[in-house]
């Protein structure tokens, strides 16, 4: 057969002695996140242990909870844009919730650095405004809470975001006994001074004389109430 194009199988060995590899690199966070992107889409709380699992038995690959969870955000990133982007379009967001619903109150807060009030500022300094806080308050809400009940619960919870902040409420009663929303406000922290902003832009909403005559109920937050907060 020297004189063919053609090769010829002499001896077959059955028995692999080599070890099965589960770590390839070609496999990277990125690519695994592309081939996640669907089934995190249609469940974007799914467990960094299934992703393992379906790694595992599908590509025979190991990850680690560290490596998942970097795959699981990245895909997350893709589809829903990172928390930075969703930021510099809060003033979007404050214009559709306007446009859809006529009436409402939005009010947004930014801070900017100290070298912003300098004439001539360092350069390569950020002067970009940053969110400080946002307070929202619907129409609709605004005039169901007119015929309800004079008491207003007050409260407040962490937001589990990479960027952290506290949601405050201002919640109603309905005749029905059922929850009303009236306000809410995403801030920094929860502060006496944030309260007070979050309560004034709350006044401002609601009539005077509703609020002069409502009970405000606060879940031991440490919240002061002045008589003069609306005056």
């Amino acid at each position: 057969m020297k004189q063919e194009d053609s090769w010829q199988l002499t001896s077959c060995y059955k028995k692999h002695t080599c070890s099965k590899a589960t770590k390839i690199g070609i496999m990277s966070s990125q690519w695994l996140s592309k081939a996640f992107m669907k089934k995190i889409c249609e469940n974007p709380k799914i467990k960094l242990r299934s992703l393992i699992k379906k790694a595992h038995s599908k590509w025979n690959v190991d990850l680690t909870m560290t490596k998942a969870a970097r795959v699981k955000q990245q895909a997350l990133d893709e589809i829903n844009g990172t928390y930075g982007e969703q930021y510099r379009r809060i003033h979007d967001y404050a214009a559709e919730l306007l446009r859809s619903n006529p009436g409402s109150t939005v009010q947004i807060q930014v801070e900017r650095p100290p070298e912003f009030e300098l004439e001539t500022p360092p350069p390569g300094t950020d002067l970009r405004p940053r969110f400080q806080r946002i307070y929202i308050c619907l129409e609709a809400c605004k005039r169901s809470f007119m015929v309800c009940r004079p008491m207003i619960g007050l409260d407040g919870c962490f937001i589990k975001t990479p960027y952290g902040g506290q949601l405050l409420t201002a919640i109603g009663w309905d005749p029905n006994d059922q929850i009303l929303p009236i306000a809410y406000a995403v801030v920094e922290a929860e502060t006496k001074d944030s309260w007070r902003w979050f309560l004034l832009n709350l006044c401002d909403d609601l009539v005077v004389d509703k609020i002069r005559w409502c009970t405000f109920m606060s879940d031991q937050q440490k919240v002061t109430l002045n008589l003069n907060l609306c005056n």
